[in-house]
């Protein structure tokens, strides 16, 4: 029942985003001739990609900076099938004397952990979802994945299933453990308008169009 709860609560903040980009703009809408845009801010622009359209060249790149002055994360994603919206974290399977030592000194740290109705001899921990998290690009057959690095240049082509910055955070900011990602770029092959979504926080809306 937990796990159909965390799952349905992130698909369902995201599914509600598709329906921001597509169907409605959030006040203070702005749009720029521009190849830098922020993600996030201070003040009321904190959950806001600013500007939130723009419009640039085919091979010309845009790059987005996390420039909050607190350790909020923010992902530039861009999701062609509502399919490959992923949950921020999922249930895995592992044997129950599956034991986990914590990787950092923090002593207030613990494994979220459940039985596995479907296996006594398991359980299930809940872990962060890789695909969510961390820069990742999948092509439009939904089957190659390519796992970029941090502060990735991305060429994109335009019909990729799906294409994520990872959890971008202020530069100097990462949590320990997390990689430091502070920046995405995307370099735009073909003309088009394309549309994408902060994972973390789905009201977050943006487009870029390609002449």
């Amino acid at each position: 029942m937990m796990i159909t709860k965390i799952t349905t609560a992130n698909i369902g903040l995201l599914a509600f985003s598709l329906f921001v980009v597509y169907g409605v703009s959030f006040q203070g809408d702005v749009n720029a001739l521009s190849n830098t845009v922020n993600a996030g801010g201070n003040g009321t622009s904190w959950d806001k990609f600013t500007p939130q359209n723009v419009t640039v060249n085919a091979d010309e790149s845009v790059t987005w900076t996390n420039t909050m002055q607190v350790a909020e994360p923010h992902t530039v994603t861009f999701v062609n099938d509502r399919e490959m919206i992923p949950p921020l974290v999922a249930p895995f399977s592992v044997p129950n004397n599956t034991e986990f030592t914590p990787a950092v000194p923090a002593p207030n740290v613990e494994p979220t952990t459940m039985p596995d109705s479907s296996n006594p001899n398991n359980k299930l921990v809940i872990m962060d979802n890789h695909r969510a998290s961390a820069p990742v690009a999948i092509d439009s057959t939904k089957t190659n994945v390519t796992h970029l690095q941090p502060n990735s240049n991305y060429s994109f082509a335009g019909d990729e299933s799906y294409v994520n910055s990872g959890w971008m955070w202020p530069m100097g900011q990462a949590p320990p453990g997390a990689p430091p990602i502070a920046s995405f770029t995307v370099t735009f092959e073909n003309p088009g308008t394309y549309h994408y979504i902060c994972l973390i926080h789905p009201w977050m809306a943006g487009t870029v169009v390609v002449n």
